[in-house]
């Protein structure tokens, strides 16, 4: 089992609303990796990876499927 506390901050979208993980704990190869998330209402959860979604973050390229061909200004006007 090994346990990484990632540095940085990742925000993420998940079932229960959005936080940031906190931990990422990997039981194994067979088994998913484990989220510890703190929520922004200050509930702690633990997610598996098909349960969590980075969110978007434009400056990293990451956006919704429906933004992408959109420039930084139509962005920035939504």
């Amino acid at each position: 089992m090994i346990i990484y506390e990632p540095r940085q901050a990742l925000e993420v979208d998940t079932p229960k609303g959005r936080g940031r993980v906190f931990l990422v704990t990997e039981y194994g190869s067979e088994i998913e990796k484990v989220f510890t998330v703190i929520l922004y209402d200050g509930n702690i959860w633990e997610f598996t990876n098909s349960q969590i979604t980075v969110t978007d973050n434009i400056t990293m390229g990451r956006k919704k499927e429906s933004d992408k061909g959109l420039g930084i200004k139509e962005l920035m006007d939504n």
